[in-house]
């Protein structure tokens, strides 16, 4: 495998998001995971380590992680994200302990050679736990986990796929709850295999509200508004826009949000309303 060929992507936790917009559902996400995250990950009192003395260092602990379930566009890539630049803030502040976010995607892993896949997911888990010791903790994040580890009974399993989920079930189970933890997201959650499911913790990633997907909506407007027109009129028609999605039964989303935006912005900002192609 060559150098740059590594088949994960490590998040600097160190800077900002200039993608995340807060509303109160997904602060509240963000907050719940991480606590929950900081119960495994901390030292101290009330933590895992403290409350589970004889299997602190062990991997024999059937918790592994969370398996993170919402619609495409609820904000759950990002969401982990926030999650990791928390706790490396928090645990770096209060314990001096270093966080390491590895984002993982299929298309990283996947390849046409037969073992290959197998080859680059054991390089995932072995990188991981090579970077964790007593003073660093890990997250691994799969993202669309269901696209890596189809069910193997789907009729669309195969020979290899099925091979991938072994490597993934084994490397699992041996990680340690303290030090390294699985994260996956997934908007089609029958289709992961029920073993994946049965060793990590199912959560429902919330989607936005109606009024914050308007709330998400305006960060896209201008500022001063434009044409002749406010950013409070600019928002006023994006948000008739989404009324009208939602009321037709699409899922809330804050992508719809910023689509529905950005729609406003090329039809009465940028001039090419869609009636007139």
């Amino acid at each position: 495998m060559e150098h740059d060929d590594i088949p994960y992507t490590i998040i600097d936790l160190s800077s900002g998001s200039d993608q995340l917009i807060q509303v109160p559902t997904q602060e509240s996400f963000i907050g719940q995971m991480v606590s929950a995250m900081e119960f495994f990950f901390g030292v101290g009192e009330n933590t895992f380590p403290d409350l589970y003395p004889n299997r602190s260092d062990s991997s024999n602990f059937p918790f592994k992680g969370f398996i993170l379930e919402g619609p495409p566009g609820s904000g759950k890539t990002e969401a982990v994200f926030e999650a990791g630049r928390r706790l490396w803030r928090h645990l770096g502040h209060q314990h001096d302990l270093d966080v390491i976010l590895i984002h993982v995607d299929s298309g990283r892993i996947n390849r046409s050679r037969f073992g290959q896949a197998e080859t680059r997911l054991e390089r995932v888990f072995r990188d991981a736990q090579t970077s964790t010791n007593n003073l660093t903790r890990t997250i691994i994040l799969f993202d669309d986990i269901e696209t890596l580890l189809i069910d193997r009974k789907d009729r669309t399993s195969q020979e290899w796929s099925r091979s991938l989920n072994g490597v993934f079930f084994h490397a699992l189970d041996n990680l340690v709850t303290t030090k390294t933890m699985v994260v996956g997201t997934t908007n089609l959650s029958e289709m992961v295999d029920p073993a994946v499911r049965s060793r990590l913790v199912h959560r429902d990633a919330p989607a936005p509200t109606r009024e914050e997907m308007k709330q998400v909506a305006q960060t896209a407007l201008p500022i001063r508004g434009a044409r002749g027109m406010t950013q409070e009129h600019l928002l006023e028609l994006t948000s008739q826009s989404i009324d009208r999605h939602l009321d037709r039964g699409e899922p809330p989303s804050f992508r719809l949000a910023l689509q529905t935006a950005i729609e406003t912005v090329v039809s009465s900002v940028a001039g090419w309303d869609a009636g007139n192609g």
